[in-house]
């Protein structure tokens, strides 16, 4: 069926090139702070209305996966994620790029990106109809165990001091409780401010916590990366073959790549969550299980591989529940289902029955989009790392620019443009106090998740968490989580026994 959907896509010679320039576009817009696959998606939706159903979705489908991937260009140049989906990648990527390997950091991300994004490709084409199936017995039972699981993913993110990285996450968690509340519509901690009631917005406090706040730190330097490193990037880059990764460690980060694949995947799968949740387990995981946790955060390889597969892993699980049960994964897939709805067509169970063609042709878009993005960047690799040898007086104030045309567009507010520049002030503060951000960002994700899914499960059971204990699957996750928390107690204590020592 699957060669039928190539044959289809095939008799349509537009497709192919329209499927390249989107993927492009992609690419560019996730690069850029705050502007992500969703406002990607956003804009290039009207341009599908005159073109054929096929044509139409396997360009959007192509936007989708360049946005995904393109965020991590300005997450190891600059330090700063394009998307929430390259968070992780900034830990060990931008830390490469300082010391004049931004190239074999970008190589390394774009490679296995597309790893993570062809062994999505081929679950979706074969599997796709049972784990749907799956997918649907998960209640609130069991979102909330995985949710809890995924919290506790917070220490492994907290460098140093774990009080510190405990503070970070609650700090998150305060913060996400800033508005009305989706259950009850009670309006919570707004202080009379209107533009409180929806809350704070991801994408000016990303871009606040992460851009700004790195802007701040590096003008307070003068200059984060100096022109002898830049200098040592153009020779480097020179010696650098393929994608600046030998045969021997490909093969060795493939049983990092794995994993990683898979907790992409299935954390694509359930609505809601995402690539903004699934980067950080697969670097909490990788860096969990990593015979030298100690390299994560300076420069390690695995760091890299790890997020960059997870994130575009995610893309193939939530195009999984967008097909199946026509249920958007992310913004993202919502976008895509309106361009389904705009061509007259409806995701769900009956499309593989009634449209067997036009579903597989669509498999077959996802797997060239995804050959598309690591050709056009593999291509692009020396002009990105370029990037590095321009001024900071001169990148500084265009990165700027973007970061404010990044938080307006999430809304088309002002007061985001406010909301990103207190939070760059308390990124700055916070990054000066060497207080961890990702456990803070963590923590401001899935507060919201957590709470509706808890609230939503006592509801069900009129107040007990005994049904919770029923579930097979809920108490797996449960059980993971326990495990979780008393490897991380014991791993601490050792550290601090050796620290004492």
């Amino acid at each position: 069926m699957l060669m039928q959907g190539f044959a289809n896509l095939f008799q349509y010679p537009i497709a192919i090139l329209l499927i390249f320039i989107g993927n492009l576009a992609g690419l560019i817009f996730g690069a850029i702070p705050g502007l992500s696959a969703f406002t990607a998606l956003a804009i290039m939706l009207p341009l599908t209305f005159s073109m054929e159903p096929v044509v139409g979705i396997s360009f959007l489908m192509s936007v989708y996966v360049g946005g995904v991937s393109g965020g991590f260009i300005s997450a190891i140049l600059l330090g700063i994620p394009g998307t929430p989906s390259s968070i992780a990648t900034c830990f060990d990527g931008h830390y490469l790029a300082k010391e004049g390997r931004s190239y074999r950091a970008m190589g390394v991300a774009l490679l296995f990106s597309f790893i993570g994004g062809i062994f999505s490709a081929v679950v979706l084409s074969t599997l796709a109809p049972l784990i749907g199936q799956v997918a649907l017995r998960f209640s609130p039972y069991e979102y909330t165990t995985v949710i809890l699981l995924a919290l506790t993913t917070v220490s492994a993110l907290a460098e140093g001091s774990m009080i510190k990285g405990l503070l970070s996450c609650l700090l998150g968690v305060s913060l996400a409780f800033v508005g009305v509340d989706r259950l009850s519509a009670y309006t919570r901690y707004t202080f009379g401010f209107r533009n409180l009631r929806g809350g704070f917005a991801l994408v000016p406090l990303l871009i606040g916590l992460f851009a700004v706040s790195q802007v701040l730190t590096n003008a307070s330097k003068r200059n984060s990366i100096t022109a002898e490193q830049a200098k040592l990037q153009l020779v480097q880059q020179k010696r650098m073959k393929g994608f600046g990764i030998t045969w021997k460690e490909f093969v060795h980060n493939l049983k990092v790549a794995g994993p990683a694949a898979i907790i992409g995947l299935v954390v694509g799968i359930l609505p809601g969550i995402g690539g903004n949740v699934a980067n950080l387990l697969a670097y909490t995981f990788a860096k969990k299980t990593s015979r030298h946790p100690e390299e994560f955060g300076k420069g390690s390889i695995e760091g890299i591989v790890a997020p960059e597969t997870a994130n575009n892993a995610s893309v193939g699980g939530a195009l999984i529940i967008l097909l199946t049960l026509g249920i958007p994964g992310d913004n993202a897939t919502s976008m895509i289902m309106a361009g389904f709805q705009i061509h007259g067509i409806a995701p769900g169970p009956l499309l593989f029955s009634s449209g067997n063609v036009l579903v597989y042709a669509i498999f077959a878009a996802f797997i060239i989009a995804n050959v598309f993005m690591l050709i056009e960047g593999y291509f692009g690799l020396p002009v990105f790392s370029k990037i590095l040898s321009v001024r900071t007086e001169v990148l500084l104030p265009v990165v700027i620019a973007f970061c404010f045309v990044g938080s307006y567009s999430s809304n088309n507010r002002i007061f985001d443009i406010g909301v990103m520049i207190a939070f760059g002030l308390l990124g700055f503060v916070m990054k000066r106090y060497k207080y961890p951000l990702a456990p803070m960002v963590v923590g401001f994700i899935l507060t919201p998740m957590l709470e509706e899914n808890l609230r939503r499960s006592l509801m069900r059971s009129q107040g007990s968490l005994m049904p919770m204990l029923q579930s097979p699957i809920a108490v797996v996750f449960l059980l993971m989580t326990v495990a979780m928390l008393v490897y991380t107690v014991v791993s601490e204590s050792k550290k601090s026994r050796k620290g004492a020592a």
